[in-house]
């Protein structure tokens, strides 16, 4: 191709697959196949004539121009017609999507329709120390290991490798955080249920156990000066029993608690006198109680002495369980292939759970968090509700140049966008505010460095993928080095543009109106109403004198003339004084 006035093309603009395909298979580019070549082809490596360098771009950001004189001088010093350079639009070609709305130049090599390189970044003497290198290569037909335009290269593969195992990273760090967080939360409810409610137990009776047995097992409970004080039936989930068993001394086992989920279990909320002892230790003596044999001693209907059972007993169940059975190597090599071997069937043995009748904890922390569970509304004096769960979060930053597509991605993701700011840098310690909405940051002037720094939520959703394709500057590791980020960006102090324009309104809606002064230092209203009352009667008193066959009538003027007008989105109507 050529430019007007006759002057070469330094490089192919190409934005489409057909244009992209030609380019790859076009004759006097990449040179004649042999039959030794295309042997090569098939064992993944070529001899070229030709090499191809593409830069790779997306859209929002167009090619990296600062290469363009580097480039042009390989190619006219170096590389000749053994050297085409090309730009590629990545969102416009399918083979090259993987790199759309990436903001890192790529720079892909290109031999007979293969790719044998790949480059990231704008490091000029790496760039020409690898082109040089492949053109040396090429020129002298060495054999390059070549890989399909979309297949990842070995570094795009250990880049992927690094991201995962960063990925892993930050979830196990978050899910750490999260359970400290819980933990801590959890530990400050029961202190506070076992400062206010010292003398309270809680029983916990498995499911052979049912509310009609009540009566039966109220008969142990009054030697031991124990008192129920509400008693309910709870399905019960894990969520639940996790929150339970947070610090508990003696869980249940996890085979029994399995068995127990989403089953109706009787627990009844004691209250223990404070002279028999602790609400663990006496509850206990109350299981006890319930669970051991009694002897009746003889009497006239038996001679001898009668072991009674006990009030309720544990129940069993049997489950199949699979055998972990490790398999053994073959002493000669089978001559069946592998795939027509009919898997063994896998051993099962009968094991036997017991479910206990009752469960008492050993603790007296473990009664308060299933107070906290079950009995929630016996704290409602003293416990406030639990606080609204707050969504973890990151920080992600771009240039500000890039404010008109980001705020019309902001708009529609709001929900997961709570917070964004202009500021002079994306390092939360230096970092100085400089405007919260695009309309104040534009009557600003601009400096280059200048940053748009986002709160995001990190949620299950699209929002944090779309905006990774406007290439952020910066995004936090994970979402525990995001809220200490987001703290420092977003101090409590901080207001959004929106919160500020709901604090004018209500401001507006709240101010008082103004009432007009007479010459005389009188209230308007005042002078207005007496002299309506006037009217008034002067209008009553001709009325007496005219007759009914006139058609008298009378009128009245209450309206308000000091009515404040409706408050205006722009805020024109608001005093001086009024808080901005």
């Amino acid at each position: 191709m050529a430019k007007k006035g006759g002057v070469q093309q330094l490089q192919a603009d190409i934005s489409s697959d057909e244009e992209f395909e030609k380019f790859l298979q076009r004759p006097g580019l990449l040179g004649k196949r042999t039959a030794h070549s295309m042997q090569m082809i098939l064992n993944y490596i070529v001899c070229v004539l030709d090499l191809s360098v593409l830069d790779i771009y997306s859209e929002w950001c167009g090619p990296c121009l600062g290469m363009v004189g580097s480039l042009r001088k390989i190619k006219l010093e170096l590389g000749g017609d053994n050297l085409q350079l090309a730009i590629c639009k990545a969102g416009s070609i399918s083979y090259l999507e993987r790199f759309n709305k990436k903001s890192e130049p790529t720079w892909m090599f290109v031999a007979n329709g293969k790719a044998i390189n790949i480059m990231f970044g704008t490091d000029v003497p790496k760039l020409v120390a690898m082109i040089t290198r492949e053109l040396e290569l090429t020129i002298a037909k060495e054999p390059h290991e070549c890989f399909e335009i979309t297949e990842l290269q070995p570094i795009e593969l250990e880049q992927l490798k690094v991201k995962n195992e960063a990925l892993q990273l930050a979830e196990q760090i978050e899910l750490e955080e999260c359970k400290k967080k819980r933990i801590e939360y959890l530990k400050y409810v029961t202190d506070t249920i076992m400062e206010n409610l010292p003398d309270i137990g809680i029983t916990v009776f498995g499911p052979q156990v049912n509310r009609d047995m009540f009566k039966k097992l109220s008969e142990p409970a009054d030697p031991l000066k124990i008192q129920c004080k509400d008693r309910k039936v709870f399905a019960i989930t894990q969520n639940d029993f996790n929150t339970v068993n947070f610090a508990a001394e003696n869980p249940l086992e996890g085979d029994v608690i399995k068995h127990l989920y989403e089953k109706e279990l009787l627990m009844c909320f004691w209250k223990v006198e404070e002279t028999m002892g602790t609400p663990p230790t006496v509850l206990n003596q109350y299981a006890y109680e319930l669970t051991k044999e009694t002897i009746k001693p003889p009497d006239e209907f038996n001679e001898e002495e009668t072991i009674l059972p006990p009030l309720i007993a544990p129940l069993e169940i049997s489950i199949q369980v699979k055998v972990e059975v490790e398999p053994e190597e073959p002493s000669e090599p089978s001559e069946v292939p592998a795939e027509e071997i009919a898997p063994a069937a896998p051993l099962m043995e009968t094991k036997v759970i017991k479910i206990p009748p009752i469960w008492v904890p050993s603790d007296q922390r473990t009664h308060a968090a299933l107070i906290y569970t079950y009995f929630r509304a016996q704290t409602a004096t003293f416990l406030p509700p639990d606080p609204t769960p707050q969504p973890p979060h990151i920080i992600m930053t771009f240039d500000a140049y890039k404010k008109k597509d980001l705020m019309n991605l902001v708009d529609a993701c709001r929900a997961d966008v709570p917070l964004y700011g202009f500021f002079s840098s994306d390092n939360p310690q230096t970092a100085t505010f400089i405007a919260n909405s695009v309309d104040k940051y534009n009557a600003k002037p601009y400096v280059p460095t200048d940053k748009i720094v986002l709160k995001v939520n990190k949620v299950l959703g699209e929002t944090i993928p779309l905006l990774m394709e406007y290439g952020p500057s910066y995004v936090s590791p994970n979402s525990v080095v995001g809220y200490k980020e987001a703290s420092k960006f977003f101090p409590p102090s901080y207001k959004s543009a929106q919160q500020e324009e709901a604090e004018l309104h209500a401001v507006k809606a709240e101010k008082p109106k103004k009432r007009k002064k007479n010459k005389k230092g009188a209230d308007a209203e005042d002078d207005q109403g007496a002299a309506g009352a006037q009217d008034n009667q002067q209008e009553a008193d001709d009325a007496a004198k005219t007759s009914p066959e006139e058609g008298a009538s009378t009128t009245s003027s209450g309206e308000d003339s000091c009515e404040s007008r409706p408050a205006t989105a722009d805020g024109n109507n608001l005093s001086t004084d009024a808080p901005q």
